[in-house]
């Protein structure tokens, strides 16, 4: 048993030891990517962002980075793509934000969008930039609270009067109006987020057709930057796109760069 009980010790501190020299390693390729950058090597720098992508693990700047890159080569469409990945992973994050708010500037295809409520503006901004693991964490603060103030009311104020409870009661009310509203936004967003998949269209320009045939009649034009709704794939050759719910129409899946796979 005690020979067992070596062997794992041992084989426990061998793979936290090549973790920890994995981390270093990604940390110092990281790193020479960054260089890369710096010296204007755009294409050496894509190259090891790249590279560090396809290992599978992933960061926000690993993605803010490798979308700075492609900037920098020109490349608007890639850049605007990454950027979107990183925005995944921070939602929040204002250096991601104010490039893209840069990328769209430099859009050939804008749409202006009538002015919408203000609640439902700022309902949409925040399922934009909501972290869910942020959101998750209030609830259950928010519920532990509520559970907290129930306890008290229990054992702590047997004696109180309704008039002196109502306070509690009140606060317990507006608890669990933020739990209720923060649970929907939640739910909801998660559920956009895992059903809908978007993309950047990558190519300078592209004819968007009315089914997957090069001869098919084109229905409108779109170009490089542009942010579609992939609805569906057929075998990863054609996809059919929507651009803003009123435009749908098939593209080929080469012109299209998947934000979320």
């Amino acid at each position: 048993m005690k020979f067992k009980a070596l062997n794992i010790i041992i084989i426990s501190l061998i793979l936290s030891l090549s973790l920890y020299a994995e981390g270093l390693d990604r940390e110092y390729i990281f790193k020479k990517g960054v260089s890369a950058y710096a010296a204007e090597n755009y294409n050496e720098a894509v190259s090891i962002f790249t590279d560090m992508m396809k290992s599978g693990k992933v960061s926000w700047e690993l993605y803010y980075n490798l979308g700075n890159s492609y900037y920098r080569l020109g490349n608007l469409g890639q850049a605007i793509q990454y950027w979107e990945k990183a925005k995944l992973l921070a939602p929040s994050q204002p250096d991601i934000n104010y490039n893209l708010s840069v990328a769209e500037q430099l859009l050939v295809d804008k749409v202006v969008l009538p002015k919408m409520f203000p609640l439902f503006k700022w309902y949409a901004q925040m399922q934009k930039q909501l972290p869910l693991n942020t959101a998750i964490m209030s609830i259950g603060i928010l519920i532990l609270l509520m559970v907290l103030i129930l306890i008290m009311l229990r054992y702590r104020d047997r004696n109180k009067t309704n008039a002196r409870k109502a306070p509690y009661i009140a606060v317990l009310s507006v608890f669990l109006s933020l739990i209720l509203i923060f649970t929907f936004v939640t739910v909801n967003t998660a559920y956009k987020r895992k059903n809908e998949r978007y993309a950047i269209i990558l190519k300078p320009e592209v004819h968007i057709l009315s089914e997957p045939d090069e001869d098919a009649t084109v229905l409108f034009i779109l170009h490089e930057g542009s942010k579609v709704k992939i609805n569906k794939n057929i075998e990863d050759i054609w996809s059919n796109i929507s651009y803003f719910d009123d435009k749908v129409g098939w593209i080929p899946h080469s012109a299209i760069g998947v934000i979320e796979e």
